[in-house]
């Protein structure tokens, strides 16, 4: 009969295997997603395998009467913590001279996190894993160590309380697996297991465990499906969404189902699980089947993993193939492996200033990854494990290298401009939010939640106005607007609110992109668009500055998720967005047009992700005399910009708007040498110079087909 004591303690070459399938899985992801895309699932095997092997050992400990925190703990210490330090300190080291300022200091923040085993917390809610953004961060693979330290900490408290709980039960037998001083003082100084317990006891004990587990399960299973749904990121990120994988593991651990004895019947388990990862590594996307993978897709691979580890290490012909020499030696150095490729993998993109990599390079990169992860296995990981430290001292001694290295990159945050580090290209280029600017000759106030540009001798009641309307990218065009409003007779009035939609009616926003003062703001805006503007007798022009990207679909670059939406009457989120927005700015002209006045669109200008490297020259960079980087990415702005282009050019064609588009005039984000952003979406104060005469060509230009209401004048 299977007595659940008996869960084996000797090593599988086959787990090792496993592991290898995993890693290598992973790392190819990273290299090149579009060969293995959903590569990103070994994480889920580590899951499972984590689960499988923690389980059993606290579970055999337990058994045994051996088990003890501190022991466990000091294990689980030697085993992480020297290589991911190590890890840690190399990446900071290559950090402080090659990573411009925003990327610098979200490096020393996730290495921060890191080193206190929290960087899954820190990750979500910085990044989207799957989006474009996630290719600036060295350190981003930390997440899943983070899921793991956490499952280290919770899962022997769990077991611990489910044995104090079920030995609290009337269990047979439970008397005289008490009533063994002598004998658990023996196992504890023996090498060998010594089994305490009544027959039948622990297989009783683990039923009741695998209750909890499945409790678990359930629970995790139903949070990561609604908060996939809600708040991806902490789907993907957290513990206690993750936490039913290393329940499967952890099934298996208990072992109650038998482990197959017919060589068959291995052979299929193990045959049926590597499929089924294959399977998930091939054609199971960030969505799958119209749905994100972490509502029901990521079970897969999971359960692929669970049947490879079922079945039995010497028999089943893919657990044989899994233990040969190459798989498990992959296997045992898979901890390194995967510590070391990504940052390899990253810090290359960031010097080569490239999204892609070619085949050489990947070939120099895998090199390079495994000849570290192999050195790393030699001379860190194998001497740590095998350390005299006592147990106490070992738990000292990591609290204490959390502790300097969280404070030692803490530290270094405030040097993100050192000058001993990373130097401008341009004097004039600066990340400061630029000075609101207009033509001087203007005088400026404040009235009614609007600003008020005087820019001509006659008295105001006999000025017509120019009205410019939007969120934060409609001042790019107030200097602009003002010059041309002063050159031809007009007055100018300008409302924006960042993140708000310019629209007439009954409009309810909901947002997370900005806090409550921001959409108070916005709430209070609206009203004045009507009342102050459309409703003025004297403005003669509504001039629409949008950031369209965000209000077309409500999402922001590298971001998949809306973080803006629309509310209907009865306070419900509009599904179709689009069209919801379409209409309202529809609805919007026709209340413009009716009120005599001529609406023009103000596109936005290009987008622009790598202004850093546009502005700084990192000291690696300087060292080995690389080109400065200034471009505009088109894949990426196809991706995030074009879509709203062409939906603003398709509604101005239809309603006949007029519009100004700067793309046409933006050929590169440098101009006469000077970088002309201030962020990624934003102008700088030099970009804003460089559009006045070109807005002035377009805006004559619309006054000559109109030579309508344009031209009256306020009698």
């Amino acid at each position: 009969m299977h007595h659940p004591a008996s869960i084996r303690s000797e090593y599988r070459p086959d787990i090792d295997g496993l592991r290898s399938v995993a890693v290598l899985s992973v790392f190819l992801f990273h290299l090149q997603p579009a060969l293995l895309p959903g590569g990103f699932l070994g994480v889920d095997v580590f899951f499972v395998i984590s689960g499988y092997l923690i389980t059993g050992i606290i579970l055999r400990e337990h058994h045994q009467r051996t088990f003890s925190f501190t022991h466990f703990y000091a294990r689980r210490i030697k085993r992480i913590f020297p290589a991911l330090f190590v890890v840690l300190l190399f990446s900071g080291v290559i950090a402080l001279f090659l990573l411009v300022p925003e990327t610098y200091t979200n490096f020393m923040q996730s290495a921060r996190y890191a080193a206190g085993q929290l960087a899954n917390f820190f990750f979500s809610r910085k990044v989207d894993y799957f989006s474009e953004g996630f290719s600036g961060q060295p350190l981003l693979h930390t997440w899943s160590l983070g899921v793991e330290e956490q499952f280290y900490l919770f899962w022997p408290l769990l077991i611990f309380i489910c044995f104090r709980f079920f030995n609290n039960t009337d269990i047979p037998g439970r008397n005289q697996s008490r009533q063994q001083p002598a004998v658990l003082s023996a196992a504890r100084r023996s090498s060998r297991p010594v089994l305490l317990s009544a027959p039948g006891y622990e297989q009783l004990v683990n039923r009741k465990i695998a209750g909890v587990l499945l409790l678990i399960s359930v629970v995790s299973c139903w949070a990561c499906y609604v908060l996939a749904a809600t708040n991806y990121n902490l789907a993907f990120y957290m513990f206690y969404t993750r936490a039913f994988e290393f329940c499967i593991g952890g099934f298996i651990a208990l072992r109650m189902v038998e482990q197959p004895v017919a060589k068959s019947a291995n052979g299929m388990a193990g045959l049926l699980g590597i499929l089924m990862l294959f399977f998930s590594f091939f054609f199971i996307k960030e969505e799958f089947m119209g749905r994100p993978f972490l509502q029901g897709s990521v079970i897969i691979p999971c359960i692929g993993s669970a049947l490879i580890i079922y079945a039995n290490s010497s028999t089943g012909f893919v657990n044989q193939i899994l233990a040969t020499k190459i798989p498990a030696a992959i296997g045992k150095i898979s901890y390194s492996l995967y510590l070391y490729h990504w940052p390899v993998i990253i810090f290359y993109k960031l010097y080569a200033d490239t999204t892609e990599i070619g085949p050489a390079a990947s070939v120099g990169i895998i090199v390079i990854s495994f000849i570290l992860s192999i050195l790393s296995y030699l001379y860190v990981e194998q001497p740590a494990r095998k350390t005299g430290l006592g147990d106490y001292r070992v738990i000292t001694l990591a609290i204490a290298v959390i502790v300097v290295f969280a404070s030692m990159f803490k530290n270094f945050e405030q040097y993100d401009t050192a000058t001993w580090r990373i130097t401008r290209y341009d004097e004039m280029a600066t990340t400061e939010q630029p000075t609101m600017q207009f033509a001087e000759e203007c005088q400026k106030r404040r009235e009614n939640g609007l600003w008020y540009f005087h820019c001509q001798q006659m008295p105001e009641k006999d000025t017509p106005i120019i009205a410019l309307v939007g969120d934060s990218h409609a001042p790019h065009y107030i200097l602009a607007v003002t010059k041309w409003a002063l050159k031809n007779g007009y007055d100018v009035k300008f409302l924006a609110r960042p993140g708000c939609p310019m629209l007439l009616g009954d409009v309810r926003i909901e947002q997370g992109m900005f806090d409550d003062t921001y959409l108070r703001q916005c709430e209070t805006a609206l009203p004045a668009l009507q009342a102050h503007i459309v409703d003025d007798p004297r403005v003669a022009f509504v001039l629409v500055a949008q950031r369209f990207d965000l209000l077309h679909d409500g999402k922001v670059h590298t971001n998949e998720y809306r973080v803006l939406s629309f509310k209907d009457s009865d306070d419900k989120t509009v599904k179709d967005h689009t069209q919801y927005y379409r209409d309202q700015l529809a609805y919007t002209l026709e209340q413009i047009r009716n009120a005599g006045k001529e609406m023009v669109i103000l596109k936005q200008v290009p987008i622009f992700p790598d202004i850093d490297a546009c502005n700084w020259e990192p000291g690696l960079k300087k060292l080995f005399s690389r080109e400065r980087l200034c471009e505009y990415n088109a894949a990426f702005n196809d991706k995030w910009l074009k879509p709203s282009s062409d939906f603003i050019d398709e509604f101005a064609a239809t309603h006949q708007v007029e519009l100004f588009d700067p793309v046409s005039y933006f050929d590169s984000p440098l101009q006469n040498g000077h970088n002309t952003y201030h962020d990624t979406d934003h102008l700088s104060e030099y970009g804003v110079r460089f559009m006045v005469p070109h807005f002035s060509e377009v805006m004559d230009g619309i006054i000559e087909r109109r030579k309508g209401p344009q031209h009256a004048r306020i009698p």
